[in-house]
């Protein structure tokens, strides 16, 4: 979707793009406006190098001046293919590099050498890259989404129109999450929240968005909990923005993330978050004023702020509106306008 977006401000800046992706979504899924090079949901060596030979096959018919590759996998893809010429990688996540040995160090000096530029999300990101050794140019720009599918979103209608859909009585609030559900994002421990809240007796209702590996493991969790009632599995949606307007908080889980892109989409949406302290989200998440960022990895502590401000209608009602104000600092238009002046200087160095 990032990919999507920024093609489609760039080319409104004078770029013409093609968009290629390593391979499908988590959940199977593919969209015609981006071409997958593999039919795997994986990211294993064998299946980076089987995309790396397609890669090198498009290139054969196919000239251009720049390649932004997003995150590590595309990266890898890339220069396995032989891909000549600027490369600008953006990084998306975090690198264990204390995790890791010197053969994987190694590997990833070599390929950030290979780079012309980079774009980091966050300060923390840009320090990973310069203890492996890169020495070129970083430029920081914040993740960002296209701002206008969150123009005019009426959270009472759109609160309204999935109660109805979920035959969510009208006075159960909602909790929402959105994510691949995959173990980086822990869908598990976003039903352990409502398992907590529903022990201590706090009326709420759980609204999963995404698919994934872990989709199966979810539904059964959620049925050993006896929670099926109060649970709304939903999948792979087209209107996040709707279901962001719709619930009353945003629980982020995580264990990990580079910049949440699901919380800029949440506070565009006019929705607080309640997270884990993971990755860039304070740089997102203004904590008491937009949401809430809590100082631990801790299901009981998420569920005792979630269950605080569900009690506290002025107070999230509050938080909405500085959500939504403080989210124009992240649109894709601004963005796009930084990626441009980072490109032309890739083709002219």
């Amino acid at each position: 979707m990032v990919a999507i977006e920024l093609a489609a401000e760039l080319s409104r800046l004078g770029h013409s793009n093609e968009l290629l992706a390593v391979g499908v979504g988590h959940d199977g899924r593919t969209t015609s406006d981006l071409r997958a090079l593999t039919g795997s949901v994986e990211h294993r060596p064998a299946e980076l190098v089987r995309a790396a030979w397609q890669l090198r096959r498009w290139f054969r018919s196919h000239t251009v001046d720049v390649v932004l590759v997003h995150g590590g996998a595309a990266l890898q893809v890339a220069v396995m293919a032989g891909v000549r010429g600027p490369l600008v990688y953006q990084l998306i996540m975090g690198m264990p590099i204390d995790e890791r040995g010197p053969l994987w160090r190694r590997w990833w000096g070599r390929l950030l050498d290979r780079c012309s530029a980079v774009v980091s999300l966050t300060d923390v990101l840009t320090a990973e890259t310069r203890h492996l050794g890169y020495r070129g140019p970083v430029a920081l720009i914040p993740n960002a989404r296209n701002a206008d599918r969150f123009s005019g979103v009426d959270r009472a209608a759109a609160a309204t129109a999935l109660r109805a859909e979920l035959r969510v009585p009208p006075l159960r609030p909602m909790v929402g999450f959105v994510g691949h559900l995959v173990e980086q994002k822990r869908p598990d421990v976003a039903v352990r929240v409502l398992e907590v809240l529903v022990g201590r007796g706090i009326d709420a209702h759980l609204v999963l968005v995404g698919g994934g590996p872990l989709a199966a493991p979810v539904a059964d969790q959620v049925q050993r909990g006896g929670l099926g009632d109060r649970v709304s599995l939903l999948g792979h949606r087209d209107d996040v923005e709707q279901v962001l307007a719709a619930v009353d908080l945003l629980i982020l889980p995580s264990d990990g993330e580079g910049m949440p892109g699901v919380a800029i989409e949440a506070q565009m949406a006019g929705c607080p978050v309640v997270s884990f302290p993971v990755g860039g989200v304070s740089e997102i998440v203004v904590d008491g004023q937009t949401g809430v960022i809590l100082a631990t990895h801790d299901p009981v502590a998420m569920a005792d702020e979630v269950a605080r401000l569900l009690g506290d209608a002025p107070g999230r009602a509050s938080m909405s509106v500085a959500a939504r104000k403080l989210s124009e600092r992240f649109t894709m238009a601004s963005a796009a306008e930084r990626y441009d002046r980072v490109l032309q200087v890739a083709v002219e160095l």
